[in-house]
């Protein structure tokens, strides 16, 4: 989680970090001054959350922080909710990811309880990223991406549409498997969260310093991932 905030913050550097936070910002009717002040409060609370152990109000304001930033986006864009690269709707597991630590500090072990609330946020986020950017709301920055590539014998929605079925089902097995066939499909998991992103990153490095971070978004993911496999 202390990552997700240095590497957002310190990505500021990047004109095109800038030029694409300016714009939101813009359109939200904010001054642009605004950015580098909020990336010096995200390099802040990243140190912060690498230095101490787990605290309620620091969960809180990780929280309200995520939250806030959501709310005010999907307000400006509501397509960003279904975006392909998972700009808002990651958003639902770093959350997730932040109560479940929460209550792991706050109970002193694992439980029964927070290993559930793991799996599902883990397996959600598969569910989530199928189904809105990959068969609801297909956008066309992801449709040209197939051709990119050198796949052009199948349509690209056709294409889209079915790895997000690929997702959902891989999501669903999650929650209903057990024991070794499990493990096998959290590992499929934890390599695709590694693999995808640097496949689509080649084909839009632009996304590395996106300041609404979708590559850095996976590490908490990928970490929520190979720790219920470990579990």
């Amino acid at each position: 989680m202390a990552l997700v905030w240095l590497l957002t913050a310190v990505s500021v550097v990047h004109p095109l970090y800038r030029a694409i936070g300016a714009s939101y910002l813009t359109a939200l009717g904010l001054p642009t001054w605004l950015m580098p002040l909020t990336c010096a409060g995200e390099l802040v609370l990243g140190v912060v959350v690498w230095a101490l152990r787990p605290r309620r109000w620091l969960t809180l304001l990780q929280v309200g922080m995520i939250l806030t930033f959501t709310l005010l986006l999907a307000v400006c864009e509501p397509l960003l909710l279904a975006s392909p690269f998972g700009y808002l709707s990651k958003n639902l597991q770093i959350l997730a990811i932040l109560l479940i630590i929460d209550r792991v500090e706050r109970d002193g072990a694992w439980s029964d309880v927070t290993h559930r609330w793991l799996r599902i946020a883990m397996a959600i986020v598969w569910i989530t990223e199928g189904l809105f950017p990959k068969i609801l709301f297909q956008q066309a920055i992801e449709l040209a991406m197939v051709p990119r590539i050198g796949i052009e014998s199948i349509s690209p929605s056709l294409l889209v549409g079915a790895m997000g079925v690929c997702q959902i089902a891989s999501g669903l097995l999650a929650l209903v498997l057990t024991g070794q066939p499990r493990r096998l499909l959290l590992t499929a998991q934890a390599l695709a969260l590694i693999v995808l992103p640097l496949l689509v990153g080649l084909l839009e490095p632009t996304l590395y310093v996106h300041p609404f971070g979708p590559f850095v978004k996976n590490l908490p993911i990928l970490t929520g991932t190979w720790l219920l496999r470990r579990l």
